[in-house]
């Protein structure tokens, strides 16, 4: 195994350390709890409706769920049969323009007005069948008068080197489908760009091609920060003009390096990049102004070896200490980082407040899935 320094300070890891005096905070204000047989996944919130859009595990059961945690509708539309959508379960859901109700599955889409009546359905053309206990994202969507795009297929929640089986698959690869939802119109878009690590290399850097990103309706923008780039990609909407970049820097961001194309699964040389090196994970709006940036800083493999010598089920990119949270403000990062937060961060809420998602307790098995909301503070 091959570890990359980008700067050096002390032993393996990259040190790119600045000080700053201290002006934000992150504070838990407050926290619900989803009671419910199995577990439940939150990907969407309106403001409108105040209440959230969820999915119970198992169950398959669409939920719009109170701020204080309340199940106010269960819906289910898995299976075969009139109204319903298959045995395919969504790889994401969100509320749409006019609060209908959307939901994404591997091969269609579907909007559904607030009685889980269809409006829309369409057929995704995708070349890659994904299986999951549950939606892994909020579908993302624009509009440009009359119409509406959804942005949809599987590399929005997967890493895309699931979808470069040979030089064509890099060479053509492009980061998502935009459906148009009225007409099925569909078309691949936003290449890579020439400065992006994954073009800077003959080799594939394998469980790393993921990304997060968001539209931001305000804007008018389209926002997407790829695991491993310096930078935020910002593009305008309608058109996906590229319009500009915003610079970040991580404290510690530890790489190593990518394996050549056609690498099976089970080669050795793919765990460092699976488990230990150092990504992007989460890219969220709190504010008019402010974004938050939670990195996994990766760890050295002699760290990876000694913490699951005492924890085999141990999974560095899900540690807070081995997390951080970047803060973008104005169009540029603030030199202040904070510490990691432990749970899955999932959106902003508005007001400098987002939710998370708080961990499992793995001890004991309970009927309740435990959610938090915090706010990032100045002083």
């Amino acid at each position: 195994m091959s570890l990359i320094f980008l700067a050096s300070c002390g032993q393996n890891e990259i040190k790119e350390t600045e000080t700053s005096i201290s002006e934000y905070s992150i504070t838990k204000i407050d926290s619900f709890e989803v009671n419910n047989l199995t577990r439940v996944f939150i990907r969407d919130y309106s403001v409108e409706l105040d209440r959230y859009f969820g999915y119970a595990m198992v169950e398959d059961d669409l939920l719009e769920i109170s701020g204080e945690g309340e199940i106010i509708k269960r819906t289910h539309k898995k299976g075969d049969g009139p109204g319903l959508y298959g045995n395919w379960n969504p790889i994401g859901i969100s509320f749409g323009p006019e609060q209908e109700r959307i939901v994404e599955l591997p091969f269609q889409i579907l909007s559904y007005d607030s009685t889980y009546s269809v409006i829309h359905s369409q057929r995704i053309q995708s070349p890659l069948p994904i299986r999951t206990f549950g939606p892994m994202g909020r579908t993302e969507y624009f509009q440009n008068y009359d119409s509406t795009f959804y942005l949809v297929g599987p590399s929005n929640y997967l890493s895309s080197h699931y979808l470069i089986q040979n030089e064509e698959g890099r060479d053509t690869l492009k980061n998502f489908y935009k459906i148009h939802i009225q007409s099925g119109d569909m078309k691949s878009i936003i290449p890579y760009r020439e400065s992006s690590p994954y073009r800077q290399t003959q080799d594939v850097y394998q469980e790393l091609m993921t990304k997060s990103f968001l539209v931001d309706h305000e804007k008018q923008e389209l926002l997407i920060l790829h695991a491993l780039s310096k930078e935020i990609e910002v593009y305008n909407l309608p058109d996906l003009d590229f319009s500009r970049s915003i610079p970040i820097t991580h404290s510690e961001f530890v790489e190593y390096s990518p394996v050549p194309l056609g690498t099976m699964g089970n080669d050795d040389r793919i765990k460092p990049l699976r488990f230990m090196a150092g990504r992007n994970q989460s890219l969220i709006k709190v504010d008019s102004d402010t974004y938050l940036i939670k990195y996994f800083t990766g760890v050295s493999e002699a760290e990876y070896q000694t913490r699951i010598a005492n924890d085999a089920t141990y999974i560095p990119s899900s540690d807070p200490e081995e997390q951080a949270i970047l803060i973008i403000k104005n169009g540029e990062q603030v030199s202040q980082e904070l510490s990691g937060i432990a749970g899955s961060i999932l959106f902003g809420l508005g007001d400098g407040k987002f939710l998370v998602q708080e961990p499992e307790n793995q001890e004991v098995e309970e009927e309740k899935t435990r959610f938090s909301i915090y706010q990032i503070k100045s002083s």
